[in-house]
């Protein structure tokens, strides 16, 4: 346990520094394009960022199935970038073309021009995120660190520059966010992370192939996050986009405990046996409900005086909207860790069924509800449907482990000892090596 908190409370710090500066961005961004310049923003990103998750072909889930066999991961290593470019470029020019197809305008773009420059993101973001994965994997947590903290750092000073000098719009933010997609992979090429001896076709082929198996889950979870978007632009317009995209993200920060916890206990969970993995499981979801729990309501306390003073008078709108993603938020980042069980097991249904019905209940409420309630009605939608997933997810890992749903819940012994480990780890505090192993 000690181990695992030093390795969180290192993520946490550089998720911490990432966060300030992504609040710092995101305001920058947000007071100088007003909601409705925010919305052609984000509704680019949101195409470049469709075209990365779609056309990754659940890289990641499949370098996880695949690592348990210790011979292959060198090839893995070395299969990871030139695969990646291969997809993201596909992908890349799939959903430039397919905007062109449909017209820019119908996605409230003042023109094709802005996904094209969004879209060569692409092969950057999916080669990001297969070598981030690597690097877990590999148990390389200070290289995750690292990365993620490089991207912050380089997005949140050209984002300034450009504002000082009055030259931020929505095609140098889109340049500028281009650009720090690709940073993760520097950094983890730099430390060595995404070197292998070896590449390996016939091993691309199966990744590519064991992923798509993967990939309608992961596909669909992505979809259950952003489908809502679209669905609000079609039925409002781009000022709307824009107030609902900032709550959103702002939502999501609720996530960062629980999603620290989980990936520092990726290695674990696919280095062991399955009875191993699921006692894992089972003890540090404890935890990460803990913290799902704390920082939703820390947001939702303080999001009417963070939009406020942060974003301004503008965007006070996304305040309620806050609130009602906020439960559902909460709801995935408990359940990360079960799910990723899941992944584990090597039985495609268990990912992709609850990720598909999640999905369906999400298009089907936000089309109910939007028209009555706009962008409150898609905020309530969202948020129930990803309490549906996270309920699904949790059902089926007790079903497989037999293990009581109930066990999943902390008790305050888990309070007392999560408090105790996270004071030893303090600098100044007793040695954390004197804590019991596990």
């Amino acid at each position: 346990m000690a181990d695992t908190a030093r390795q969180a409370l290192g993520i946490l710090g550089s998720r911490a520094a990432c966060l300030v500066m992504s609040v710092f961005t995101s305001a920058v961004i947000a007071r100088s394009l007003e909601p409705e310049g925010r919305g052609v923003y984000y509704m680019a990103v949101t195409v470049a960022t469709t075209a990365t998750m779609l056309g990754h072909l659940s890289g990641e889930q499949a370098q996880s199935a695949l690592w348990t066999d210790a011979g292959r991961r060198e090839a893995l290593v070395g299969n990871c970038v030139p695969l990646a470019v291969v997809l993201g470029t596909l992908s890349g020019l799939a959903a430039t073309a397919l905007v062109a197809v449909i017209g820019p305008e119908t996605l409230d773009l003042p023109g094709g021009h802005l996904v094209m420059v969004a879209c060569l993101g692409v092969p950057l973001g999916i080669a990001s995120n297969y070598a981030a994965n690597i690097a877990l994997l590999r148990g390389r947590v200070e290289v995750a660190n690292w990365s993620m903290l490089a991207a912050a750092i380089g997005q949140c000073a050209a984002v300034a520059v450009l504002a000082a000098g009055e030259r931020l719009n929505v095609l140098t933010g889109l340049i500028v966010w281009v650009g720090a997609g690709g940073v993760p992979l520097l950094v983890s090429t730099a430390f060595g992370v995404t070197v292998g001896r070896r590449r390996d076709l016939e091993l691309a082929r199966t990744t590519v192939v064991t992923g798509v198996r993967y990939h309608l889950g992961p596909a669909s979870v992505f979809l259950l996050m952003y489908a809502d978007i679209y669905l609000l632009s079609a039925f409002t317009g781009a000022r709307e986009v824009g107030i609902y995209s900032l709550a959103v993200g702002l939502a999501a920060y609720s996530r960062l405990l629980a999603d620290v916890l989980s990936q520092v206990m990726l290695k674990r969970q696919f280095a062991s046996s399955d009875t191993e993995s699921a006692d894992v499981t089972v003890r540090i979801t404890r935890y990460a409900v803990l913290l799902a729990v704390a920082s939703a309501l820390v947001l939702t306390l303080s999001a009417p005086v963070l939009v406020a003073v942060v974003y301004g008078p503008a965007y006070t709108d996304a305040v309620p909207l806050v609130m009602l993603l906020a439960p559902g938020v909460m709801a995935l980042g408990a359940s990360r860790l079960p799910s990723a069980y899941l992944l584990r097991l090597r039985r495609a249904k268990l990912v992709v069924v609850p990720s598909v019905i999640a999905l369906a209940v999400n298009i089907a409420l936000n089309v109910l509800l939007i028209p009555l309630w706009g962008a409150a009605g898609c905020a309530l939608a969202s948020s129930l449907a990803y309490l549906l997933l996270a309920a699904l997810q949790t059902r089926l890992f007790t079903r497989v482990t037999g293990i009581r749903a109930r066990n999943l819940l902390p008790g305050t012994a888990d309070l007392l000892t999560f408090l105790a480990t996270a004071r030893r780890c303090v600098p100044g505090k007793h040695a954390a090596a004197s804590l019991p192993p596990g």
